[in-house]
């Protein structure tokens, strides 16, 4: 540890003893809060999965809300208190270095200012950076992950963004595009904010980007770091994680994937953590836990989870799209009639099953409201009310391509239509062609009664000046006749 930062801790560390002796007997005689009896207290809170009729029962964890997603498919295996608003403390860090991770290159330098530094507690999680040092990005992200680095968030944001204020407007940015509506930032680090809060749910769907990026999840199962000298950071020193999931630490994890803790007084212990084995990836979030029950909690939920639970394929599982459903095509009766089908399952999706249950126990409805330009919707499959999974529901290839002789084979997972150039295969979103050929029909049809009248209209002056020219032959007639008479 740097020096500086050494005499820094024992300075402040002889402030507090005399802030303490200062403190009057009667507010130190009160009692403290028994947060052993709260967190066994939070045990009999319910838990939401366990009442799924043929569910597996999920274990009892001190936690106030925990959650465990299956981060390919989406599925929730676990729930209690998912949606309940509360404080993430350090494991906001996460959507940190995300944001980074996507908004710059790892070889950026990372100037540290006075107000990065110093805008933070002096007891709160930091590397001892000072003032116009600066390091890589690729270190900062590191230092951040394994130290829990709140002057480094800082700093980070402040590259990112420009400013702290403009970070966190793309923190809750993000949060927006997510679809998270329990989730509110008001800064890069955690640290307490009465405004500053987030939900088990939202943790999890936020940990799916953050663990996406191999680079983020490495350095997050990173136990030490090391900090040699440098022309703009002159110290060299070491940074141990307090994780305790980590390799060599005492609640080692061996499918640990990474993790990300967290604390503050009001936001107690969190974790957010996620862990592969199986086939299966499973993330984990515990918030408003006591230390040490946040590691052992998050264990507990992913034993159960691999022991309770398998993924699989959908591929050569079937369901037929139900026209009474779906809202307007069938497997074997399309909208075009009776024909072979033009659009197909994603048969490489994953879907998750209770060890106890069987594929043709789940049911499938299908949504319209899908994220993927290439679905034409989304096909969910549920076990007794609850998702387990999904698959997008794609543009058969061989029935969308309207030239035989096509150059390349594009799939409609690929593109949602590509021009025809070339002689190149075609392929065609339904939706707009169902969309074209209702307007398509539309205006044929209103062209057509146009048509109809201009033409029963120029019939009915035809036939008016047929009449007209009827009548002076007859008038001019009768004047003949009328004049040899007299004659």
């Amino acid at each position: 540890m740097k020096k500086q930062n050494l005499f820094k801790r024992i300075l402040a560390s002889v402030l507090m003893a005399g802030l303490i002796f200062a403190i009057p007997m009667n507010v130190l005689a009160d009692d403290p809060p028994d947060y052993e009896a709260e967190a066994e207290a939070r045990k009999a809170l319910p838990i939401q999965s366990n009442a799924i009729t043929d569910w597996p029962q999920g274990p009892e964890v001190s936690a106030q809300a925990a959650i465990l997603m299956e981060a390919k498919t989406g599925a929730i295996l676990y729930a209690k208190n998912i949606d309940e608003r509360l404080y993430p403390a350090s494991t906001t860090k996460i959507l940190t270095c995300t944001l980074a991770m996507e908004n710059c290159d790892l070889d950026e330098m990372v100037t540290f200012s006075y107000e990065a530094v110093h805008d933070v507690p002096w007891d709160g999680s930091k590397v001892g950076m000072d003032a116009g040092e600066a390091i890589p990005m690729q270190q900062a992200l590191e230092a951040i992950l394994v130290g829990s680095a709140n002057e480094v968030s800082n700093a980070v944001a402040e590259h990112v963004a420009g400013s702290m204020d403009e970070f966190v407007n793309m923190m809750n940015k993000r949060v927006e595009e997510l679809g998270l509506e329990n989730t509110h930032f008001m800064n890069a680090n955690g640290l307490y904010d009465d405004n500053h809060y987030t939900s088990a749910y939202d943790l999890a769907i936020i940990a799916r980007d953050f663990f996406s990026y191999e680079l983020l999840a490495k350095m997050a199962r990173t136990p030490k770091m090391e900090f040699t000298p440098t022309p703009t950071q002159p110290d060299e020193f070491e940074v141990n994680s307090k994780n305790m999931l980590l390799e060599g630490k005492k609640y080692h994890y061996e499918y640990l994937v990474g993790s990300k803790t967290g604390y503050t007084d009001k936001a107690r212990q969190t974790l957010v953590s996620c862990a592969r084995k199986d086939g299966m990836e499973l993330i984990c979030v515990v918030l408003k836990d006591e230390s040490p029950l946040q590691f052992t909690d998050t264990i507990a939920l992913f034993d159960y989870g691999f022991n309770n639970f398998t993924i699989e394929s959908i591929e050569g599982k079937e369901f037929s799209f139900d026209s009474n459903k779906s809202g307007f095509f069938k497997t074997g009766t399309d909208i075009f009639g009776d024909s072979e089908d033009i659009l197909m399952l994603n048969d490489s999706a994953k879907i998750i099953l209770p060890n106890n249950a069987i594929f043709d126990d789940l049911k499938m409805n299908v949504v319209y409201d899908t994220d993927n330009v290439n679905a034409v919707a989304k096909a969910v499959y549920m076990f007794n009310g609850n998702a387990v999974g999904y698959a997008d529901i794609l543009l058969n290839s061989q029935k969308t391509t309207l030239f035989e002789n096509s150059e390349s084979t594009v799939t409609s997972e690929e593109v949602p239509y590509v021009s025809n150039k070339d002689g190149k295969s075609v392929f065609v979103n339904i939706k707009i062609v169902l969309i074209s050929l209702v307007v398509f029909v539309f205006l044929v049809t209103v062209v057509l009664i146009v048509y109809k009248k201009i033409i029963m209209a120029k019939r009915d002056i035809r036939k008016k000046k047929a009449n007209k020219n009827k009548e002076k032959e007859r008038v001019y007639r009768d004047a003949s006749k009328h004049k040899s008479f007299k004659l």
